[in-house]
C-alpha cells in the first residue's frame, strides 16, 4: 500500500501501557482526523510513529517500508514530518535559524535545505516575509506556519499535526486546514490530531477515533461529523487512557 499502515500498535511509557492494539491506514492524497478523549493515546501514537517511542509490538509501515526500529532522522528522511504539540520551536531563535537548525537536524545538504525552505515559503509566504525575526515575537498563528513550514523542509510523504489549532484565532485555524488539505491534494498522508474535531471534518476525508488505546471508530468525514456529536458522551468524556 502507498501511504501509511500501522497494524497492531502496541506502546506506552515503562510499564504504563496507552496504545493497545492500534491499526489504521491512510492512503497518499487523504487527510485523516485522529479525534477521541484527552489521554485516549492521540499524542502517544504520533510519538510512536515518528520514533520518539519504540513500540512493543506492532508494525508501522510508510510506502509499504517498515519504520519500526529506525531512529527519528531515518524517519524523517523517508519522508515523516512532525508539527508537534505546541510547535516546539526556539522562541530565542530568528524563523530562519529554526529553520536551519531542523535541517541540520534531519541531516540535510545546503541544497536540500534551500529547497526545503522554499518549499516553506510557498506553503505559508508569510514565513518568507519573517525570516529575519526572532520567533517570539510572531503571532500564534505565524509560529504555527513556521512549525508546519519547518515540517516541510524534506518534503515528507507523510505530515503528522499535533493539536495544530491550539491558540489559534478561527481565520488562522481555517487557513491551516486550508494548506493541509491542499498538502494531501498533493498526494501526501496527512494526520490531524484534533480537539477541534467538526472543524477540521469540513477538509477532511476520513475520521478515526481513539477511546483507551483503541480505534473504536473509522469512518469517512461526512459520518464523523454525524457520529460524534452523537457518542460524545461515549468517546469524550469518562476514564482517560493516559
Amino acid at each position: 500500500m502507498n501511504g501509511l499502515q500501522v497494524e497492531g500498535l502496541v506502546a506506552g511509557y515503562g510499564d504504563l501501557t496507552v496504545l493497545r492494539g492500534v491499526s489504521f491506514t491512510a492512503g497518499r492524497g487523504e487527510l485523516l482526523v485522529l479525534a477521541g478523549p484527552n489521554g485516549a493515546g492521540k499524542t502517544t501514537l504520533l510519538s510512536t510513529v515518528i520514533g520518539r517511542l519504540t513500540p512493543s509490538a506492532g508494525s508501522i509501515l510508510l510506502d509499504g517500508q517498515e519504520l519500526v526500529g529506525l531512529p527519528i532522522h531515518r524517519r524523517t528522511r523517508l519522508g515523516v514530518g512532525l508539527v508537534p504539540e505546541g510547535r516546539g520551536l526556539f522562541p530565542g531563535l530568528t524563523v530562519w535559524e529554526n529553520l536551519r537548525v531542523a535541517a541540520r537536524a534531519a541531516r540535510l545538504s545546503r541544497s536540500e535545505a534551500r529547497a526545503g525552505i522554499e518549499r516553506a515559503v510557498n506553503a505559508f509566504p508569510v514565513v518568507g516575509e519573517r525570516l529575519k525575526q526572532k520567533v517570539r515575537t510572531l503571532s500564534g498563528g505565524e509560529q504555527q506556519m513556521v512549525a508546519i513550514g519547518r515540517a516541510l523542509l524534506t518534503d515528507p510523504g507523510v505530515l503528522l499535526l499535533d493539536e495544530p489549532s491550539m491558540g489559534l484565532a478561527p481565520i488562522v485555524w481555517s487557513r491551516v486546514l486550508e494548506t493541509c488539505r491542499r498538502l494531501a491534494d498533493e498526494g501526501r498522508v496527512v494526520v490531524v490530531v484534533e480537539q477541534r474535531v467538526l472543524e477540521a471534518l469540513e477538509t477532511a476525508d476520513r475520521c478515526a477515533v481513539l477511546q483507551q488505546g483503541r480505534v473504536v471508530r473509522d469512518v469517512a468525514a461526512e459520518q464523523g461529523a454525524i457520529a460524534i456529536p452523537e457518542l460524545a458522551g461515549t468517546y469524550f468524556s469518562g476514564e482517560a487512557a493516559s
